[in-house]
């Protein structure tokens, strides 16, 4: 299993080829049980989708869809200025919940994974590896995910609520993740990169393919490509496309 390829989708949000790269390398010693469990050992806390196989795999990707949403506004960027600020949060998605099952894969989710998760982003070294200030921000992100949900009945350990508006943020996002009423279309790319079968759909014309919606509604995509490409870069980014527009924005961006 490719695992890096399977979350380059989320990789290629980052900004800063620095951190990146680090969350690249570490994907690579996330174990290996993360890539085909459910979400939700239990069958409770998050929606159907996430329930199935693959399902943790589709929770780290609506998190980091709810982040990089909220990471795209303008008050955001002024909350968290710095590109490597930014990216460091893109890590918590897929670091959080990399060590749900304990260190050697049990069969529910461990209580103490957020500590587990935060121990694992410090005394992790790879090729990339950033310095320890960065880490011990993630490891704390990923340590204060649960938010208030701190206490277990079998377990004397009290999780750490976040603090800082980082550690907020991370909380916020995967709880709307997680949440049984929202869910989220599974990319299709995604599917091919899980070895899934996605049906085949036959596409219309791309040149008689009018925009149903906004303000160039009624219009042909092909004119909206020559004339105002900045509209279909604008929608590539921020809006999650279903066929056929996804695959005609792709192509005429191409």
């Amino acid at each position: 299993m490719d695992k890096v390829k399977i979350f380059e989708p989320l990789l290629n949000q980052f900004e800063t080829e620095e951190i990146r790269n680090y969350c690249a390398d570490m994907i690579n010693e996330i174990p290996d049980y993360i890539f085909t469990i459910p979400s939700s050992t239990s069958g409770k806390y998050h929606n159907a989708t996430q329930c199935e196989t693959h399902g943790q795999i589709y929770h780290i990707y609506m998190f980091a869809s709810v982040m990089n949403h909220l990471l795209r506004l303008e008050h955001k960027k002024e909350e968290f200025p710095k590109p490597k600020q930014r990216d460091c949060l893109r890590c918590v998605p897929i670091f959080h919940d990399a060590i749900k099952c304990g260190l050697n894969g049990s069969t529910y989710t461990v209580f103490n994974h957020p500590m587990l998760a935060g121990e694992w982003v410090r005394n992790t070294r790879v090729e990339h590896d950033i310095n320890d200030k960065l880490k011990e921000v993630i490891a704390r992100m990923c340590e204060r995910h649960s938010g208030e949900w701190t206490t277990s009945k079998r377990n004397k350990l009290v999780l750490p609520k976040p603090e800082t508006n980082m550690e907020k943020l991370c909380h916020e996002c995967d709880i709307l993740a997680s949440r049984a009423d929202l869910d989220m279309i599974i990319p299709n790319e995604l599917k091919e990169l899980l070895g899934l079968e996605v049906p085949k759909e036959e596409l219309p014309d791309i040149n008689t393919y009018a925009i149903t919606f906004g303000k160039y509604k009624g219009q042909l995509i092909t004119d909206i490509a020559n004339e105002h490409r900045d509209y279909l870069e604008w929608m590539k980014d921020n809006m999650s496309l279903r066929e056929p527009l996804k695959t005609f924005v792709s192509e005429l961006l191409k």
